[in-house]
């Protein structure tokens, strides 16, 4: 590749936002041929720069190739050599990021453990300063070492770790620490100030750090146990811990006053205020709650320590801009969000930033999509959220933001567009204030109850759904928005239902008292009767729909529609407007066809699919249609009741085991005649009235935690993947590690995770035994019991598992884990176990324990272990020649009674594992060197080589690879396709040099590997 084609390709990204004065690069590619007339008129009527840039990269440099590039490249140096200058200075040799991370590390090492728990702490308010991507604090506070920290900040930030290290010692007051950092050479800072923004942005600014400093001298009063109590009512008693699923492990970081109000302003903003003085009226503090309400608002600066106030202002300043985009995003009705979502994609796109399609689709409403906004893009969210807003072309939206920024307060508007309420609008808003008034006197705990049986009501009465994690996180006022927003004045009658359920006969005649005046002159039963039964079949009708084109992808769904816009004309049928289609995404052009066509929606979807020559999904439409008519598929939805206890009238089958490749985790098959069977692996029961054949797979639920951790949920049980072959099961029973003997509690807390291509379900259990959870009438997919959180310390059913590597001294891997074998499979395929008893009682998920021996010369590292269910660690221990048996003890931190204990006798490993010596040349096999093996054996390493991504950090560290080379190997989604990618093509190009170093990595990750290939004739 020439050298300019590959600077342009390179820097993309910055050239599109940095080269303003476009129209001479236009004239010059014009005049070159690299672009047509019809493309210079179209890219020069653009409104911006950066779109011009866009466009230009997008359309004809790209059709150009290299060619194209090489020429801008020179135009570059003509029109913009300075800036070529600046962008070639910001490249980085792999050497210099090496030094970088080896001085972060040496330089981090000096902390102590406290100090290294505050410099995380403090990370948090540092990425917008510097308009970085910001690292969730989940993966902060999983980054407990200094080298995981330092790889996670290299990761995400690359260069730019050292200016964020030495602002966040700065905050330390660590100046010993910022010298020794300020030696090292960092790439440019990017600066950013208010005034780039929105006008708002700086006033915000003012207000939320007098806010800081307001709370900060109230909280300065509270004695340290004052705080710990501070904390536990502000997690209980407020809606404090709705504001984030990290909150619990936020909370449990805060080590000091200043944490605690950082935190608070960093999650609500001026509602801190609030906040901290219904806390202190239920900690009897009203001498703080007077200081709070009589104290000025306006700004203070108070704070003698200059750095400490740099501090204040980046919180303040994030804070800001946190509200600022949410004020925007909730004038945005759930439509108009949705658009907001799709837009932002497309801008995001075009700007070459990181992709956000797919978190962005879990995000459930404004909040959490600004929160996700603000990750990943920093402070460049409010130029991002502008333009959005300017592109959906929502007047309406800039109007209602321009009054509501000036204080402008009008009931009536006098835009001809937006025209004073209608009668019926005027009804909805008096039964969403009479609803608020019934509500009013739910606490906390009743309030939670509400929405759960809010769920269950509406699946029993037909009615759609709130998606769950929106009606989870809402509080009262926005819970009834959302009924108001689905259900309209059926909210009355939806409501009235739950209040009964929950033998509320007080709310429920309260309800009635406030709402006669209203039935009056508009009947709810009359307007707006229950969903009759053609009205429960039109629902029926659009998940049936949903789920027959769900696995049509971008292109093929834009195709669905553009064949649609044909197949309605020729049919005669009403219209769709075409915008409205063009922007829709799956659901909405669903439920749009469902409005236009009604039940001639199936008919006209299956002749689309056939134009589409979709046969496949012809065929699954007819059989989903014809089975509307049938019984009803549905999840029995009650609840759990009591303990049931475990009964020990259960067959115990074995399966038939099929290992389909080394990429594959294996397949375990069943069958079984009528009766109770229970299998031997994994544990699952289930109950047949004749026979069925099935099979299952253990899954990783890795991929998948973000998710679960997000609805504030852990996983109960493994994760399994079953698909009945044929017959039926009536009754599934999926086994769970929870200990519930002692906390019957926690029943109502289970439930089982439905994971398919339209989302995650959560389904709500029959039963619950000591070891299982019941589902009756079970539609598979893949599952696993969860359970909710919501604060609780659960003890678990637990194993320890000890194995053995291949090694010339005794090298053991002990893990402590939950009891599941889908895990325990996972380990099984790396390593050799040796059997020993499990512990006999349960432990406590998040606890720390320690793993000692009796033996003298014993190595074991590292020091503890917490007990969690992402990513177990082990122990390892290390005893060079042990020649007898020896103890090994589990001990749970600060206490002296074991919770297990072993013996591992000699004849649990031999004598020498790994006799035969390496040889210098790290390759011999006979005389063969390293690269003389990997050729030898590459059939063998495609399909049986794990923990890839290490191996390309070694090989990236020792520069066999480049850094294109490890991201495209990365991205390939299986083990055997990177294998298949790295060994044809960076270590062919890197000839036997390059493949002896890999056969040493794969010496020290994968002895075991490598010694029975050796053995291999």
């Amino acid at each position: 590749m020439a050298e300019g084609e590959h600077f342009v390709k390179k820097h993309q990204v910055n050239l599109i936002k940095r080269v303003s004065n476009i129209a001479p690069f236009l004239d010059d590619l014009l005049h070159k041929n690299i672009i047509q007339p019809d493309s210079y008129d179209e890219i020069k009527a653009l409104p911006t720069s950066q779109e011009k840039m866009t466009a230009l990269f997008s359309g004809p440099l790209e059709s150009s190739g290299g060619q194209g590039k090489a020429m801008f490249y020179s135009f570059l140096n003509k029109h913009e050599p300075d800036l070529i200058h600046e962008l070639s200075g910001t490249e980085v040799p792999v050497e210099t990021m090496i030094t970088v991370k080896e001085l972060l590390l040496e330089t981090l090492n000096d902390l102590s453990s406290k100090e290294l728990k505050k410099f995380r702490w403090l990370l948090l308010f540092n990425f917008l300063h510097w308009g970085l991507p910001q690292i969730s604090w989940r993966r902060l506070h999983w980054a407990d070492r200094t080298d995981d920290l330092v790889h996670v900040m290299m990761k995400i930030w690359n260069q730019q770790s050292v200016e964020v290290t030495k602002e966040v010692f700065m905050d330390m007051n660590r100046t010993d620490l910022v010298q020794r950092l300020s030696e090292t050479r960092s790439g440019p800072k990017e600066k950013h100030t208010e005034d780039e923004h929105w006008p708002e942005l700086i006033q915000k600014v003012e207000t939320m750090a007098s806010v800081l400093e307001l709370l900060l001298e109230t909280m300065a009063a509270l004695s340290d146990e004052e705080l710990e109590m501070f904390k536990g009512v502000l997690w209980s008693q407020t809606d404090f811990s709705r504001r984030s699923t990290d909150i619990p492990l936020l909370l449990s970081e805060v080590t000091d006053k200043q944490d605690m109000v950082l935190l608070m302003v960093l999650i609500d903003g001026q509602q801190s205020v609030n906040n901290t003085k219904e806390v202190l009226k239920k900690m009897n503090r009203t001498d703080l709650v007077q200081r709070l309400s009589h104290s000025s608002s306006g700004p203070k600066k108070k704070l003698s320590d200059e750095h400490r106030s740099a501090l204040i202002q980046r919180v303040a300043t994030k804070a800001a801009v946190k509200q600022l985009l949410l004020e925007t995003l909730n004038d945005l009705d759930y439509s108009e969000l949705k658009k907001f979502k799709k837009f932002l994609q497309l801008i995001v796109s075009q700007k070459k930033l990181p992709d956000i399609s797919s978190m962005l689709r879990r995000t459930a409403d404004s909040e959490e999509t600004v929160d996700l906004t603000m990750q990943l893009y920093g402070d460049h969210s409010v130029d991002l959220t502008r333009e959005v807003v300017e592109k959906m072309n929502t007047t309406d939206l800039k109007r209602r933001k321009s009054k509501s920024s000036s204080g402008l307060k009008e009931e009536h508007s006098v835009d001809e567009h937006q025209p004073s309420l209608s009668e019926s609008e005027v009804t909805m808003t008096s039964v969403q204030k009479k609803l608020l008034e019934t509500l009013q006197d739910l606490n906390y705990e009743d309030l939670e109850k509400f929405k759960h049986v809010l769920q269950y009501t509406t699946i029993k009465k037909g009615l759609p759904r709130i998606p769950r994690q929106r009606l989870e996180t809402a509080d009262r006022d926005k819970m009834v928005k959302l009924m108001m927003e689905t259900y309209g004045e059926q909210s009355v009658e939806v409501t009235e239902e739950v209040l009964k359920e929950m033998n509320r006969k007080d709310l429920v005649e309260r309800l009635s008292e406030l709402t006669l005046g209203l039935s009056e002159e508009h009947s709810v039963d009359e307007h707006q009767p229950s969903l009759s039964e053609s009205e429960a079949n039109m629902t029926s009708v659009q998940e049936k729909l949903l789920e027959t084109l769900q696995d049509l992808n971008y292109e093929d769904l834009e195709k669905f529609k553009h064949v649609l816009q044909y197949t309605k004309i020729n049919k005669g049928l009403p219209r769709i407007p075409r915008q409205r289609l063009e922007t829709a995404d799956r659901d909405e052009m669903v439920k749009l066809m469902i409005e236009t066509y009604g039940q001639q929606s199936v008919e006209v979807t299956e002749e689309v699919l056939k134009k589409m020559d979709r046969k496949d999904l012809v065929e699954r439409l007819s059989e989903l249609i014809l089975g509307l008519s049938g019984p009803s598929g549905s999840l029995e939805l009650e609840g759990c009741g009591s303990i049931i206890k475990d009964s020990s009238d259960w067959t115990k089958l074995k399966p038939e085991v099929n290992s389909t490749g080394a990429d594959e985790a294996p397949t375990y098959s069943l069958q079984s005649e009528a009766g109770h069977f229970e299998c031997s692996v994994s544990g699952l029961r289930w109950i047949c009235k004749g026979k069925v054949s099935f099979k299952y797979q253990f899954c990783s639920v890795e991929e998948h935690m973000e998710r679960i951790n997000s609805m504030q949920y852990m996983p109960a049980g493994p994760l399994m993947n079953i698909r009945v072959l044929a017959g039926k099961l009536d009754e599934v029973h999926l086994p769970h590690w929870i200990c519930i003997d002692d906390n019957p509690t926690i029943l109502d807390k289970f439930a089982v995770l439905h994971i398919d291509d339209c989302g995650d379900v959560v389904e709500k259990v029959s039963e619950v035994t000591s070891s299982h959870v019941k589902l009756s009438e079970p539609v598979f997919s893949l599952k696993m019991v969860i359970l909710r959180l919501l604060g609780l310390s659960v003890e678990i059913n637990c194993n320890v598992l000890i194995y053995k590597t291949e090694k010339t001294f005794l090298t053991l891997h002990v893990y402590l884990i939950p009891r599941d074998p889908g895990l325990e499979q996972e380990l099984d395929e790396r390593y050799g176990l040796i059997q020993k008893p499990h512990p006999e009682k349960s432990l406590k998920m998040n606890d720390s324990f320690i793993l000692t021996t009796d033996l003298d010369g014993a190595e074991i590292g590292p020091e503890m272990l917490m007990l969690r269910n992402e990513k177990p660690n082990f122990f390892e221990v290390f005893i060079a020649n042990p020649g007898t048996n020896f103890k090994l003890q589990l001990t749970k931190e600060n206490e002296r009674q074991p919770v297990w204990t072993c013996t591992v006798r000699k004849d649990d490993y031999p004598r020498t594992v790994h006799s035969q010596a390496v040889s210098p040349s790290a390759g011999a096999e006979g005389g063969c060197t390293g690269a003389h093996f990997v050729d030898k054996h590459r059939v063998e390493l495609i399909g049986r080589v794990n923990g890839i991504p290490s191996i390309l950090d070694d090989l990236f560290d020792r520069k066999v690879i480049t850094q294109e080379a490890y991201d495209e190997i990365l991205a390939t989604p299986t083990k055997s396709d990177r294998m298949r990618k790295l060994l044809s093509g960076p270590l062919l190009s890197a000839g036997p040099q390059g493949k002896e170093v890999f056969y040493q990595i794969l010496e020290r990750t994968d002895p075991y590997l490598v010694d029975e290939l050796k053995k291999k004739k």
